[in-house]
């Protein structure tokens, strides 16, 4: 009697044994769950060809309608089994956009001396051999079910596979064989965009969830340290409909796209993610993960590593510790923490209100859940600076907030960002040392960071470490091109160095809507220094009418400026008067006092021009390289006082070297 026979499937080390629903590594057990096993016999099965993510699904899930991500889901499982990384495309290869296909060359047999139907004894299956990037030697038209090769025209397929085999071995030569075969030269990737993960609940109130997750991967990706990543701002634009992946990487300037979905569950969260390099729209890698809630930072890192992974980053061992484990997170806290964020960065007073609501109640459901207290710590600044300057107890609650950030995890950048600045401040005295050791100290941990390096570079300007700020603010710009502060701060910086032409066009190329008050005062003081008076009079007298509060007095200290240098002393002196009423309280005064020193200086009234730029130094300005070369101030170059107060400047100007490691010019 003939025992029933097995059909076996071999490839390399694997043997999988459908009647048995058995896969075997060198005759080993290894667990595979119910469809994954499914899709992994779908595959092998279809070996060599292309199999459409719907046609996939129709095989695995023939009587239920499932998601897309279930398909990504149980392909991690089938990759996950064979033991192939993100990196390896042994077994499986991925199609961006269309689906699988079987790469590994597969051997069937069967087994028990028994003879199956429609087949005759010892026919083996045809090693697969790959053809070109984007289909196999299989069209997608060829049934699973075609025969097989007969053992008995071995002869046949002997010769044909020495052919073969010979004509890829020459085709070696210049790469072309690579080509054929769909591989490419290891792609360098020292630049990457993650683009706005899809939220595929199908609620749209959900979106928070996806926008918080698309910024969680950003932040880990930064703190790899040799890849630079792009901010959050720089992609939100591509939330939705987009260009063509090559078109974004363009735009975006990057090396490489990671693009996907997230799907929340109840407690559940599933994320499918891409790698595509830009320019050719070729796909490097590709996986998906569900975690608990709970576990959703320890997802994020994972995610971050396997993308390391994929573009050959070989992690320092810093790098590998701030993407190392994470700890279980209270899903109610993670929730609203992604609620807050959502609100925060669109930075008016009723969403500042709302991310500080749920950035509260987060940390009162985990009081150790370090990047809330840090993002909360970052609304309050916002608060301070933007829209209540003068409450109450505000600063206090933002530094605790920090403080505590710092306590339960040292590389919580956001809170070194908050910091900064809640130090860079009048009450505090501008201290600029501190200011740029906690900017720096962000930075260290997440290079992404734009807005850091915006307000390095303010303090660096302030100094006079001109290069040193023009550095930092094409960085920021470089990571976010939407950040129009460090736009301006470029224009800024331009001015303070006597490049007024190259400061117009730098701050003229700033769109008209992103902070015009702070953007036409640069544009007015580059029209008066390249001798457009009249221009700047015109710019300022508008501003004024946009502007009527005119904070800290900046326009009408800059009129008095113009007045004085049209011999209008009286004129000028009303609006220093002005100035000096408007600029009470104001933080930031120091501006409108070196103008006022300009003012005085042009109408030859020394004493008064020195009080002034003494003023200005003091309070947060001591820029002298700027005071030092100012044509506005040319009337003081013999001025005794002028020369000890430079001198004064210069010792302090000079011990600035020790903070930034280079001489600040």
């Amino acid at each position: 009697m003939v025992r029933q026979a097995r059909r076996i499937y071999e490839f390399g080390p694997f043997r999988l044994i459908p009647e048995e629903r058995q896969l075997l590594r060198d005759d080993q057990p290894v667990p595979l769950t119910d469809k994954p096993f499914d899709l992994l016999l779908a595959l092998v099965e279809n070996s060599g060809r292309l199999i459409k993510k719907g046609e996939l699904m129709e095989l695995v899930w023939p009587d239920a309608s499932v998601e897309e991500a279930n398909l990504s889901v149980n392909m991690s499982a089938v990759r996950r089994a064979l033991g192939e990384g993100p990196n390896d495309h042994q077994y499986v290869e991925t199609v961006p956009r269309r689906g699988y296909r079987f790469v590994a060359g597969v051997r069937e047999h069967w087994d028990e001396g028994a003879e199956p139907t429609g087949r005759e004894l010892g026919d083996v299956e045809a090693v697969a051999i790959p053809a070109a990037e984007g289909e196999r030697q299989t069209p997608d038209t060829l049934s699973s079910t075609a025969p097989r090769v007969s053992f008995r025209r071995w002869p046949i397929i002997l010769v044909g596979t020495l052919l073969l085999s010979a004509l890829f071995l020459g085709l070696s030569v210049g790469g072309l064989r690579g080509r054929l075969l769909g591989e490419g030269e290891p792609v360098r990737v020292r630049s990457l965009a993650v683009l706005p993960l899809e939220n595929l609940s199908g609620d749209a109130s959900q979106d928070y969830f996806a926008d918080g997750m698309t910024e969680a991967l950003i932040t880990d990706l930064a703190k790899l340290g040799e890849l630079r990543v792009m901010s959050r701002s720089s992609v939100t634009r591509y939330k939705g409909a987009r260009p063509s992946l090559p078109e974004v990487g363009r735009a975006l300037n990057v090396d490489a796209l990671l693009t996907g979905s997230v799907v929340r569950s109840g407690e559940r969260v599933r994320i499918a993610v891409q790698l595509v390099h830009a320019a050719t729209d070729r796909n490097l890698w590709a996986d998906s993960y569900e975690r608990d809630l709970r576990d959703v930072l320890a997802l994020q890192r994972e995610v971050a590593r396997d993308v390391a992974s994929g573009v050959r980053i070989k992690l320092t061992p810093q790098a590998q510790a701030r993407i190392g484990g994470a700890r279980p997170v209270n899903p109610e806290a993670y929730d609203q923490y992604l609620r807050g964020k959502y609100y925060l960065y669109r930075q008016n007073r009723e969403n500042n209100e709302a991310a500080i609501v749920s950035l509260e109640r987060a940390v009162v459901a985990d009081t150790t859940f370090a990047a809330a207290q840090a993002e909360l710590a970052q609304a309050y600044v916002w608060k301070l600076f933007l829209f209540t300057p003068n409450e109450e107890r505000l600063a206090e609650k933002a530094f605790v907030a920090a403080e505590k950030a710092l306590a339960s995890d040292p590389d919580a950048a956001v809170a070194y960002l908050a910091r900064g600045r809640l130090l860079w401040t009048p009450a505090n005295h501008f201290p600029h040392e501190k200011a740029i050791l906690e900017y720096r100290r962000a930075l260290a941990i997440d290079p992404s960071l734009d807005e850091a390096r915006n307000q390095l570079a303010l303090v660096y300007g302030h100094i006079g470490a001109f290069d040193e700020a023009i550095r930092e603010a094409r960085e920021a710009v470089e990571t976010n091109p939407n950040n129009n502060l460090a736009q301006l701060r470029i224009g800024q910086i331009l001015n303070f160095q006597g490049r007024y032409e190259e400061a117009l066009s730098v701050l003229r190329a700033i769109p008209q809507e992103a902070n015009p008050a702070l953007v036409g005062h640069q544009v007015a003081w580059a029209l008066f220094n390249l001798g457009k008076g009249e221009e700047a009079a015109a710019m300022l007298e508008q501003l004024l009418r946009d502007y009527p509060e005119d904070s800290g007095g900046l326009y009408t200290s800059m009129q008095a400026v113009l007045a004085a240098s049209a011999e209008q002393e009286r004129e000028a002196e009303e609006k220093i008067k002005s100035a000096i009423e408007r600029g009470k309280g104001y933080g930031h005064f120091h501006h409108t006092a070196y103008h006022i020193a300009c003012a005085y200086a042009r109408m030859n009234k020394p004493e008064q021009a020195m009080k002034w730029l003494e003023v200005a130094a003091q309070d947060g300005f001591p820029c002298y390289p700027l005071f030092e070369k100012d044509t506005n101030l040319d009337s003081l170059r013999r001025d005794a006082r002028f020369a000890s107060f430079l001198v004064k400047l210069r010792q302090q100007w000079e011990s600035y070297k020790i903070i930034l490691g280079t001489t600040p010019r």
